[in-house]
């Protein structure tokens, strides 16, 4: 089981969604995977980057996006 995961929340303020990130080796790539799904998904507000279940960062959308 990978390291890192992300818990998507999503905009309909439904219950957040886990999702490994299997293939992921280090930090750095993690929070690049973080920022491209929040940018190229719009169904989420924010996207926490987690490290064996502690919250590294927080992605959030801006509110006029």
């Amino acid at each position: 089981m990978s390291a890192y995961s992300l818990r998507l929340h999503r905009l309909s303020n439904d219950e957040p969604v886990d999702e490994p990130l299997p293939d992921v080796s280090d930090e750095i790539e993690a929070r690049e995977l973080a920022r491209m799904r929040l940018l190229l998904t719009r169904d989420y507000s924010r996207i926490e980057l987690r490290r064996r279940g502690q919250s590294l960062d927080v992605f959030a959308r801006d509110s006029e996006a």
